[in-house]
């Protein structure tokens, strides 16, 4: 039953979306078709250019085909590309993706142990050292750090590439630039749980009835690790929500600069494609997560 109603909820969120990002863009002020022919078009030509992207019709219709396009996997034509926008999609998409799924390698290659290390250590000026850092690289603008980056490390260094060059290189700056922020957000969480965890009764009885200090270490490290496994999914949106910014700078030709450039264009059908795909991608992450984590700890699923 608990994960019969967390399907339930999957769909009714994507439906909710999809009708949501529909009607929202309906209501955007502006005429697509004067946006495509430009300030120089005739009446006669906007007028006929919305007939023949169907802008013409009333409201509820444009909706029940655009119900029928969600259903079969059809949005239709681009405005601007003339391509289908499906295709445009599955072509910008991998690569968005694979830049947030490194960017969430790097943060747990980095925190986790650098959350240890935090822990661990005794003296007072150290640990504020490290909170301040923490602190820093939680409010440093990504885009003011990319910027910082491609002058440091591609102008003076001349070790990373400025730009999206089709290799996974190219990618390293960026994904450590949206990384950056995560790293403090996760570093500080699961080193405040370390600390809680410690305190903890049950691990005074483990260390006093000779529970060794590795074994500890691994008690300690689960239970504080658990409780992050819910900000994964939050997480993810956030890094492929995030790259938005970092794509422009870098010119990774990935979802968010095929957003910009449909905003700027008012190309209705992608703009409608994109949150749509977008927002199934992240929904079905996080019913992943939920699943993940209801399976780790037994107990979610009795309190649903």
């Amino acid at each position: 039953m608990f994960y019969l109603k967390k399907f339930a909820k999957v769909v009714f969120s994507i439906l909710l979306i999809g009708t949501l990002s529909f009607l929202l863009l309906e209501l955007i002020p502006g005429d697509p078709a004067n946006a495509i022919l430009g300030i120089d078009s005739t009446p006669e030509e906007i007028e006929i250019l919305r007939e023949t992207l169907g802008l013409n019709k009333a409201l509820i219709v444009r909706y029940l085909i655009w119900i029928k396009g969600v259903i079969t996997g059809n949005f239709g034509n681009s405005f601007k590309y003339s391509e289908p926008v499906v295709d445009l999609i599955a072509g910008r998409l991998p690569l968005t993706l694979k830049i947030a799924f490194t960017s969430l390698i790097i943060v747990f290659l980095v925190s986790i142990p650098l959350s240890f290390i935090l822990y661990k250590v005794k003296n007072k000026y150290i640990k504020k050292i490290g909170d301040f850092f923490i602190g820093v690289s939680i409010s440093v603008p990504s885009f003011w750090l990319g910027i910082i980056s491609m002058f440091v490390f591609g102008i003076i260094l001349k070790i990373l590439s400025i730009g999206y060059d089709r290799s996974f290189k190219s990618l390293l700056l960026p994904c450590c630039i949206i990384a950056v922020p995560k790293i403090g957000v996760i570093t500080s969480f699961i080193k405040s749980n370390l600390e809680k965890e410690m305190r903890e009764e049950y691990i005074k009885y483990l260390f006093v009835n000779g529970l060794k200090l590795k074994w500890l270490n691994i008690y300690i490290f689960k239970n504080s690790i658990l409780s992050v496994i819910p900000l994964i999914g939050l997480m993810i949106i956030d890094l492929i929500t995030g790259t938005i910014i970092i794509e422009q700078i870098f010119s990774i030709p990935g979802i968010g600069r095929l957003l910009i450039t449909s905003v700027v264009n008012r190309d209705l059908p992608l703009i409608q494609g994109l949150i749509f795909y977008t927002s199934v991608v992240l929904v079905c992450i996080n019913f992943i997560i939920d699943i993940i984590y209801a399976l780790i700890d037994p107990r979610i699923r009795e309190d649903n």
